[in-house]
């Protein structure tokens, strides 16, 4: 339209519909006026902008009844308009940010706290919040075709109708407070009832494309994230479906498609296309990659949901891969960063318990936990302080206390006990979180006086340690204690049954606590403290407890998944004290000696041969295949050194030759394909069987246990 045309009643140049909304004055500019140059905006000049009546919607989309293929995926479009009560807004501010999450060094902390007195001069010079009700049109060009169609191949990737509820049925099993059951099947039941029609059977790209358009437009609003409403939910959800929550979809899909079987039916189905678990997985994966990249836009806020993608997409790919992978430590790094960016890692006091605060707090807390974790794996500094956070623990509450109504989640906060633990026996997702939550001054502990520089301990801090994770352990509640005597689940075969999945959980967090005791022991071993005694009985009882899960594999078959992470996370550690305290009394014993420490020789052996089946067990398509198949070569040939009477020759008097060599066993059918023999490496001097000497260099009770110089033989 030519500008002379453009033109009020009153003979004054109309202003672009920007400028208008935001009651700023425009320069009338053809095609677009200066304003919208200079901040980037859609400008758009209505033909009749005072007849439309006010909160009337605009061009709305296309009926449902309309065919597929008549639908056109045009890039170019018209946003609808929303009610002013609807729309999630930004909170009008100089610099886009609250004050609240941020310090008083921030640049610019001044006008944040004093925004009130500036709100006459705001007018002119912030954006006027109720222009994401204005239309926009989204221009052609390279980098929004290329988005377009990196969004048109993601939900081409999108599972089918028969997929999600398979898939759903296994959703149970995925304890994570990172991945919401009930907030994952809401949301696909959002998505089936408002697109069902084009992403159903007639699936193709211009059915997918009208889908793109309405959640690129929704994920450039603001989500609402201090709401307490029951609503909450359909902030990120249903009409105002975004990038961020498909990318959580995807990641939930991989999960659960990760902890399948191999000849699950599911991988049959004609949209699987003949992937298998790990492949699936993969592509999963890739998709959720995908919508991270579109959420990148050049005015995206990072959010709570961006969070939860990040931190999913970082452990789908764990699983995917070996967790002794580095690249996942890029990834933590990100992960971290988006978190304190959004301002979980420093919740507020709630005075009100809603599902959004509960869920906020399993978030903070989840992550603030892992990252202990993740530092005591790898052996590096965490990457958050407890001198700049506040991550409060979460009640002890089901997915249904939590996600049926605020009257029930009052309810259900008024039966749990004085310390915030439900009363009904049950273990929920977050009664093993605050479980865990509460080990955390033990961890940052063991974090301390193990990675920070020049730290001295004693033998009292050490105790000190010691009796308060003893204490905590004591406060558990009486079902989540754990039996100490042998637990057996062979009455109950059914792997649904809740006792299965309560044996894996208590299962799991007593190898926690019994972690903590082996660290804490390993530094006091390193100072010359203690023996090696005690260290040697947490080993063997965490080998019991390791061996417990995949003794009971039939009845934890749907906990399969995690079987290759307990054996990196706590079974080497502990074969490697049992290891290493073989040899040394085969060795004494050759030498007519007194073994350095009292136990059963048999028992190590028998243990030590169960694990060595236990890693064999490890299926191909496990992350941590590779580095499962390489250790249980290492603990097989101890143990076949020390059974066949080898291990003691290096005892011998110098004038005794050593007898020849064994020759190597033979290899098992799975090991000439999928095993890396990482012991070629090695100065085959090392290697030989008659001297298994080279062991010392990674025995962890002599010396200081974190010196890796000391491994570089190795």
């Amino acid at each position: 339209m030519p500008s002379e045309a453009r033109k009020r009643r009153n003979g004054q140049l109309q202003a672009c519909e920007s400028c208008r909304k935001a009651k700023v004055r425009c320069d009338h500019g053809d095609p677009i006026c200066g304003r919208c140059v200079r901040r980037n905006l859609s400008c758009t000049y209505h033909p009749a902008p005072l007849t439309r009546p006010r909160g009337a919607k605009v061009i709305p989309s296309p009926p449902s009844s309309i065919p597929t293929a008549t639908r056109s995926p045009t890039i170019s479009f018209v946003s609808p308009v929303t009610p002013a009560s609807e729309t999630p807004t930004r909170t009008k501010s100089l610099f886009h940010k609250p004050p609240s999450a941020y310090g008083a060094t921030r640049f610019s902390a001044i006008f944040s706290e004093n925004q009130a007195s500036f709100e006459p001069a705001l007018l002119d010079v912030t954006e006027d919040e109720g222009s994401s009700t204005v239309p926009k049109v989204i221009k052609t060009g390279d980098r929004s075709a290329a988005l377009m169609e990196l969004a048109i191949d993601t939900l081409l990737n999108f599972p089918t109708l028969r997929v999600t509820e398979i898939l759903t049925a296994g959703s149970p099993y995925v304890i994570d407070s990172w991945v919401s059951p009930t907030m994952i099947q809401n949301c696909l039941s959002q998505i089936w009832t408002q697109y069902g029609a084009l992403l159903g059977g007639r699936r193709s790209r211009n059915s997918v494309a009208q889908m793109a358009i309405d959640i690129m437009r929704n994920t450039k609003s603001s989500i609402r994230t201090d709401n307490e409403d029951s609503d909450w939910q359909n902030w990120f959800g249903g009409p105002r479906l975004r990038w961020e929550m498909i990318g959580v979809v995807f990641t939930w899909a991989g999960f659960v498609i990760k902890h399948s079987q191999e000849w699950d039916p599911l991988f049959k189905l004609e949209e699987m296309k003949g992937m298998n678990r790990k492949s699936a997985a993969e592509v999963m994966n890739q998709c959720a990659s995908n919508c991270l990249d579109l959420c990148d836009t050049d005015d995206a806020e990072v959010n709570d949901i961006l969070v939860v993608l990040m931190k999913n997409r970082w452990k789908l790919q764990s699983i995917i891969v070996s967790d002794e992978c580095d690249r996942l430590r890029i990834g933590t790094g990100m992960v971290v960063g988006a978190f304190i960016t959004a301002g979980l890692h420093r919740l507020p006091h709630f005075t009100k318990i809603t599902a959004n605060s509960q869920y906020r707090t399993c978030l903070a807390a989840s992550l603030y936990y892992l990252d202990k974790c993740e530092s005591l794996f790898t052996g590096r500094p965490p990457l958050f302080s407890r001198d700049f956070c506040h991550c409060p623990l979460p009640l002890d509450l089901s997915e249904d206390d939590i996600f049926n109504g605020p009257d029930n989640l009052a309810r259900a906060v008024a039966k749990l006990d004085a310390n915030g633990w439900n009363t009904d026996g049950k273990i929920h997702p977050t009664t093993w979180l605050r479980a865990l939550c509460l080990q955390l001054p033990i961890r940052e502990g063991i974090v301390y006086f193990s990675l920070g520089v020049n730290v001295q301990f004693t033998k009292v801090d050490i105790d000190n340690l010691t009796t308060q994770l003893n204490d905590i352990v004591d406060s558990y509640p009486a079902h989540l204690q754990f039996a100490t005597r042998s637990q057996n689940l062979s009455k109950t075969r059914d792997p649904c049954s809740s006792s299965a999945r309560e044996f894996y959980i208590k299962s799991r967090l007593q190898l926690d606590v019994l972690q903590c005791h082996f660290l804490l022991q390993r530094l006091s071993v390193s100072r010359g403290f203690v023996s090696g005694q005690k260290l040697l009985d947490i080993a063997v009882q965490m080998m019991n407890v390791v061996l417990s899960l995949w003794l009971n594999r039939d009845e934890l078959i749907h906990f399969s998944f995690a079987f290759d992470w307990v054996v990196v996370c706590y079974g080497i550690p502990c074969a490697g004290v049992l290891c290493v305290e073989l040899l040394k009394t085969a060795k004494a014993h050759s030498a007519s000696e007194r073994p350095p420490l009292s136990f059963s020789k048999s028992d190590v052996i028998q243990s030590l041969t169960i694990f060595i089946a236990y890693l064999n067990w490890i299926r191909p398509s496990d992350g941590n295949a590779e580095l499962c198949w390489r250790l249980k070569k290492v603990v097989k040939r101890i143990v076949d050194s020390v059974l066949d009477g080898t291990a003691e020759s290096a005892a011998m008097p110098e004038n005794v030759p050593p007898p020849p060599p064994s020759p190597p066993p033979p290899k098992e059918a799975n090991e000439e394909t999928t095993e890396v023999d990482f012991l070629s490496d090695l100065d085959p001097q090392l290697l030989g069987l008659d001297d298994l000497d080279w062991l010392n260099t990674i025995d962890w009770t002599q010396g200081d246990w974190l010196d890796m110089n000391q491994q570089s033989s190795l």
